[in-house]
């Protein structure tokens, strides 16, 4: 008598369970676009899109104060909305967008702990059908569902990042016990995925030191070597939120804040700054947030960039000085 084979398991994917969403609600559902969201604490972003209406195109953002999403309250608007216009949560954002929508599905999808993560929502330029509200037990328990395996993966991710952090030996920097530029490398090719995936918001900061050349050639190397590690301990100190520390070159660090809305990582780089300062350390500093478009390599060119045109900044202001 022959066995069965083995059932072959595998970890529930969060992106892979909302494509499967979207392509049933397109075949039970009709509405133009369907997409699943996540609200970053400042923006919507698509992360999954079923559209052939409204050009919407999954990496795309809008600010929340501009996504009828924002209405997912208990005492927001509905969750059908035949008609847009008759509601006025949702008549008071297409007057403020101009969007050309005209019908609104939205259902919520929370964390475990209660929280909005996102949304599963529709949308469309003609008017729903009169039976539509007849699909509000369906979409509540495809929502659920979703829901329940965003917090699996959410979960499994975490525990790859923490098994990750305990091999990354060989990636990391002698001197500091920062990740090296390979490390920093593999780190954000990693991340990728992931910040698509759930559409993490976040950041990449850049910082160079302006004076360790000064402090070789004044001091010697190993003074140099003293003062990259001081500089290393200061960064990951003044770093309140989860973050990722490498550096990246002879002078050069750089960190990667995930999980942080801009407003929050304009804080951080605040606390970064007023920490090198505070310990007389003079560096450039530049920040370039993620963006789906162009992913962490996007983040990294653009807070060198910033970095770059900061120190020449402050080159220019030395010279005009002296």
């Amino acid at each position: 008598m022959h066995s069965a084979p083995p059932l072959q398991r595998s970890r529930p994917r969060f992106d892979e369970a909302s494509q499967d969403v979207l392509d049933h609600l397109r075949r039970v559902f009709p509405i133009g676009t369907w997409t699943v969201t996540r609200f970053d604490g400042e923006r919507q972003i698509y992360l999954t899109v079923d559209d052939t209406d409204l050009g919407v195109s999954a990496g795309s953002a809008v600010a929340w104060s501009s996504a009828m999403c924002q209405n997912l309250t208990p005492d927001g608007g509905p969750l059908i909305a035949h008609d847009m216009r008759a509601v006025p949560e949702y008549a008071a954002v297409i007057d403020l967008t101009g969007s050309p929508a005209t019908s609104y599905v939205g259902f919520p999808l929370a964390k475990s702990d209660g929280t909005l993560f996102g949304s599963v929502c529709g949308f469309g330029r003609e008017r729903l059908p009169l039976d539509a509200d007849t699909h509000t037990e369906l979409i509540t328990l495809l929502a659920s569902l979703l829901s329940r395996i965003l917090e699996a993966d959410l979960q499994a991710t975490a525990a790859e990042r923490a098994l990750e952090a305990a091999h990354r030996h060989a990636d990391t920097d002698a001197l500091t016990g920062l990740l090296n530029r390979r490390g920093w490398e593999s780190m954000l090719a990693v991340e990728e995925s992931r910040f698509r995936r759930f559409g993490d918001p976040g950041a990449v900061v850049v910082i160079d030191l302006d004076d360790l050349k000064r402090t070789n050639d004044t001091h010697g190397h190993h003074a140099g070597d003293d003062h990259l590690r001081r500089v290393a301990a200061l960064l990951t100190s003044a770093v309140d939120v989860p973050a990722v520390f490498a550096r990246t070159g002879g002078d050069e660090y750089g960190i990667l804040i995930g999980g942080s809305p801009l407003r929050v990582v304009g804080q951080v780089v605040a606390a970064i700054r007023e920490t090198l300062s505070a310990n007389a350390i003079s560096a450039s500093v530049g920040v370039g947030r993620y963006e789906p478009a162009d992913g962490l390599d996007g983040a990294w060119r653009r807070a060198d960039s910033a970095m770059y045109l900061e120190k020449s900044r402050r080159r220019g202001d030395i010279a005009s000085a002296s």
